[in-house]
């Protein structure tokens, strides 16, 4: 389940359309603002990433304007689960110390998109392409129970906020890992929140 109902994710999909970086002949000419330069950087090296399988960028073009809306890089992953967290996914038999993931990397919003197509509702509807990319893996034969993200508290704070609306938590197994500018948080693809 979405943040976003589903009137706001079906209008958001019939105005978008999801192009992997490498169907983009110069991604310098997409204007792109983040607000942070970290995320706008990457934009000129996610394609040498790609090469090499190390993450794969996706981004959200809006159909009429041709504006870059957001982007996202997506990895295999797995996470470690305390007892109790594999109780709250009723996987508690599980008998391995990792269970299969798909890693959003980087998730970035432009934020300087036209007054036309200036509506929220953008981040989250990347999470829900990434949930369809991890439904996909399964389709494919690959296991993959959980999308998973370092939310970024560096730059953005109130990060975890936003994937706890759209039904994240937090990692209780990561915490002890010293990250100073992420927290480590998931999200089940079969649950409803």
């Amino acid at each position: 389940m979405s943040y976003l109902t589903n009137e706001q994710l079906l209008k958001i999909k019939s105005n978008v359309s999801l192009l992997s970086i490498k169907d983009i002949d110069d991604i310098s000419h997409y204007s792109f603002d983040s607000k942070i330069d970290e995320y706008n950087d990457f934009l000129k090296i996610a394609d040498k990433f790609y090469d090499i399988n190390i993450s794969k960028t996706f981004l959200l073009i809006h159909n009429t304007t041709n504006e870059l809306i957001a982007y996202m890089t997506l990895s295999a992953d797995s996470i470690k689960l305390t007892g109790e967290e594999k109780d709250n996914h009723d996987i508690s038999k599980v008998p391995y110390a990792s269970v299969p993931a798909l890693k959003i990397g980087k998730l970035a919003v432009n934020k300087e998109l036209s007054a036309d197509i200036r509506v929220k509702g953008y981040g989250s509807f990347m999470l829900e392409l990434a949930r369809a990319f991890a439904y996909s893996m399964n389709d494919l034969g690959v296991a993959c129970r959980f999308i998973t993200v370092d939310a970024d508290i560096e730059y953005f704070p109130d990060t975890p906020r936003f994937y706890e609306k759209n039904g994240f938590v937090e990692n209780l197994s990561n915490k002890s890992r010293n990250a100073k500018n992420t927290i480590s948080m998931r999200k089940d693809i079969f649950t409803s929140n």
